[in-house]
């Protein structure tokens, strides 16, 4: 689809975005709306890249099971900063005919805030005109993007497209975790094959390797579509996320900029692991108005399902577990507290912590827990910790090993669903676009997970350290500088951010 909305006269600076998932449509609408803060010489064109020329139709939002809820309240998912309740007003207007409000607490249908996003774009794409701003969407795969006289070239196959500069917007790409599977019969490489998990026999058994988010995205389809034989979810480190509690704002104390930004001598030093970890352990004891054992939040990891969901969904549905608050409150300031934080603190995060910290920042819809629940209490799912391996067994099943309380289990499943999500290591991706870039060194796989980009701007770093080419990358691939990359603020605040520098680069 093309739409024009430019006015004739000096020739148009270019601007690629490639992909049109959440990050890429959140990057358009932020080009667009700075487009008329900046004086471009010459007016600016926006060229919007899509494999498949569907917007927002990526894992998070592509989905059309409703089972798929989002992880946050419709409160905390507005597009624009300036505007928290547009999302929910957007709601009330779009599905009025459901009855009654939509509740700023809900957790709503994933596919619906797709419907969102595209929305949102289509409409700022409508008003472009007024900021002397030219959109044109292209449906076409981009193979890889070159460097072209301090420019740059989008290709798709055997065309190019010059830009004066382009943001790429991958989304979560799965890696392949399992490769002694690849093509074997009942084994589903990703938690996003939806129709491959809709065609699972409802009465054979399931495992699902992984225990984030996106393993409840598995179990609660399955659910949904009356799977009735039995289901393990097996992991390495931790058991299934804790439970969201009621909404209950809270105000940092601890976990503040001022503090780390004493803390750290205003950026002259990095901060230490134990540094930042004593201003949360500070803010949750304040928040829960106890002192919290520690050793215990260690132990949680590993402890029964069967025992600890029913408590979990108790605290949350009382509104007792004021750590989430705490936690949640924190949400803004983690890319800025990641980059202030040392590399060695880094690595032992990562390798020791980084597990359980998901297990509570990254809690479950209360909604959802109570089907899971459900099944447990039921004797239809179980949840181990431990997972060793997996191998095809003969016919259709497969072998999982797990060890627990010193000694090694077997399972025997008949479908084995990988749903331990995205790869932290890019050179694990199937994409043409990074796997390309990445082996003529024009992008770098981060330390902590991801490709390196500039933290304030999100330009690309090359194999060489440098950031020489106009390519920018904006979404959940910048893990390893920007931490906490899956959040719609986050998302939101490093589209702004490098809309802004590229408008500035282009001035």
């Amino acid at each position: 689809m093309h739409v024009n909305t430019g006015s004739s006269g000096a020739p148009a600076r270019v601007v690629a975005v490639v992909g049109s998932g959440a990050s890429g449509i959140l990057t358009t609408i932020q080009l667009i709306e700075q487009a008329g803060d900046v004086d471009i010489k010459g007016r600016l064109r926006i060229q919007v890249f899509d494999r498949d020329g569907d917007l927002a139709r990526g894992p998070a939002y592509g989905t059309l099971h409703d089972c798929h809820i989002l992880n946050m309240r419709a409160s905390t998912m507005s597009m624009y900063a300036d505007r928290p309740e547009h999302f929910c007003d957007w709601m009330n207007v779009q599905f009025r005919e459901d009855g009654g409000a939509v509740s700023g607490d809900a957790y709503v249908p994933r596919s619906r805030y797709g419907r969102y996003l595209r929305e949102q774009l289509l409409n700022a794409v409508e008003g472009a005109q007024r900021q002397g701003v030219e959109v044109e969407f292209v449906t076409a795969e981009v193979t890889d993007c070159l460097p072209g006289s301090g420019k740059a070239l989008v290709q798709c196959g055997d065309v190019m497209y010059p830009c004066d500069a382009a943001v790429l917007c991958s989304g979560d790409i799965a890696g392949n975790r399992f490769p002694q599977l690849t093509d074997t019969p009942g084994y589903i490489s990703s938690a996003w094959q939806y129709e491959a998990i809709a065609g699972i026999h409802q009465s054979r058994s399931v495992a699902v390797i992984g225990s984030s988010l996106t393993a409840v995205d598995v179990l609660v389809m399955l659910d949904a579509l009356g799977h009735r034989g039995e289901i393990h979810c097996v992991s390495r480190l931790r058991s299934l996320p804790k439970v969201q509690g009621p909404p209950s704002p809270w105000e940092l104390q601890y976990v503040t900029r001022e503090r780390v930004e004493k803390l750290t001598e205003h950026g002259t030093r990095q901060a230490a692991l134990a540094e930042i970890a004593a201003l949360y352990r500070q803010e949750v004891e304040l928040a829960t108005g106890t002192a919290v054992d520690w050793a215990a939040v260690l132990g949680s990891a590993h402890r029964p399902v069967a025992d600890t969901l029913p408590e979990d969904i108790r605290e949350a549905a009382e509104g007792r577990n004021r750590w989430y608050a705490a936690l949640d409150a924190t949400g803004h300031l983690a890319p800025y507290l990641w980059n202030r934080m040392d590399d060695s603190s880094k690595d032992v995060f990562l390798a020791r912590y980084a597990s359980l910290w998901a297990m509570y920042r990254h809690s479950m819809p209360l909604p959802n827990a109570e089907k899971i629940w459900r099944m447990v209490r039921e004797g239809q799912l179980h949840a181990h910790t431990g997972f060793r391996s997996v191998t095809r067994a003969s016919g259709r099943s497969h072998t999982l090993t797990y060890v627990a309380d010193g000694r090694e289990h077997e399972i025997t499943a008949d479908y084995v669903v990988n749903a331990t999500g995205a790869s932290p290591d890019i050179t694990e991706l199937d994409d043409p676009l990074i796997s390309n870039l990445l082996h003529a060194g024009r992008l770098r796989p981060h330390r902590h997970g991801g490709i390196d980009v500039d933290f304030a701007t999100g330009q690309v770093i090359g194999l060489d350290g440098t950031a020489s080419m106009p390519m920018y990358f904006v979404g959940p691939l910048t893990r390893g500088v920007h931490f906490y990359t899956h959040s719609v603020e986050t998302l939101r605040t490093n589209a702004a951010a490098t809309a802004r520098a590229l408008l500035r680069d282009l001035d």
